[in-house]
């Protein structure tokens, strides 16, 4: 019996590590690539019915690997599974166009349900729609290497940060939620990300606003009280700062290129400048 095929992209840096893939040998004739150079050749030649990309915690190359896939083959589905959890990353892979995101430990029983599922649309599947949106942009945490111990111990900062970035969020409960000291914490979190944790959570915030902003239903009273700067002064002095415009000209401007436009100053702000 001829079995459909999958391309399934691992790019983890633990290789060695167990991976779900084994529990798709039933369903799928495997072509497993470790290269990000040869993807589009193995999705060439399989012509697979979806492609799944592995990470444990993945950089930029890795993520660009996707986009650049998604961009070359619209019409594939893809399927993203990966360690690290985080609310920034999953919005990135839907905006991508990811048809699903898993976080790992995934049982094959979900691996496989997930599948299923998929499999029971794509034959309703159309000619995809030409992407409106320009790229999204990849997370900040996926801008550093290979986890170590320094990442490990931020990235729990990361998801404390994502639970509760919407509230006065206090230095010593962040560095606490890590089991560390404020001073051992903010040399860790500089190290890691290239800006004090203060930096991160602001432009976080306003990566948020961004994307409440575009809603037209909502106040930028509530945008600036949803994202943790409920003092609607400051927040228009920080926006206005570090995105060229205030809320207010956003809003009246928004579309796929000012959103573009407000990302990239966002993105290419001097780090060394301190975010209000």
């Amino acid at each position: 019996m001829n079995l459909p095929c999958l391309v399934w992209a691992d790019l983890r840096t633990n290789k060695a590590a167990p991976s779900p893939v084994g529990e798709l040998d039933a369903q799928f004739q495997i072509w497993r690539v470790v290269e990000r150079a040869a993807i589009a050749q193995s999705i060439d030649q399989a012509a697979p019915l979806l492609s799944c990309f592995e990470y444990d915690y993945p950089d930029v190359p890795s993520l660009q690997a996707l986009r650049a896939t998604k961009q070359a083959y619209p019409s594939l589905p893809i399927l993203m599974l990966t360690l690290q959890h985080s609310e920034a990353l999953a919005v990135w892979a839907f905006r991508t166009r990811v048809w699903d995101f898993l976080v790992k430990p995934v049982t094959p029983e979900e691996l496989c349900s997930r599948i299923t599922t998929l499999l029971g649309v794509l034959p309703l599947q159309q000619a995809p729609r030409e992407i409106a949106m320009p790229a999204p942009y990849i997370p900040l945490e996926s801008r550093v290497s290979a986890p170590g111990h320094s990442f490990g111990v931020t990235q729990l900062a990361l998801n404390y940060m994502e639970r509760h970035y919407s509230e006065p969020m206090r230095l010593q409960d962040v560095a606490g939620s890590c089991q560390m000291g404020i001073y051992e914490f903010s040399r860790t979190f500089k190290r890691a990300f290239g800006l004090t944790f203060r930096d991160y959570l602001c432009r976080y915030r306003l990566e948020r606003a961004l994307e409440l902003l575009i809603n037209p239903r909502v106040t930028v009273t509530e945008v600036a009280c949803a994202v943790g700067l409920p003092n609607v002064s400051h927040f228009t002095r920080t926006f206005r700062r570090h995105v060229g415009i205030t809320p207010s000209q956003f809003r009246c401007t928004t579309g796929p290129q000012q959103m573009h436009n407000a990302l990239q100053e966002l993105h290419n702000g001097d780090p060394a400048r301190p975010i209000e």
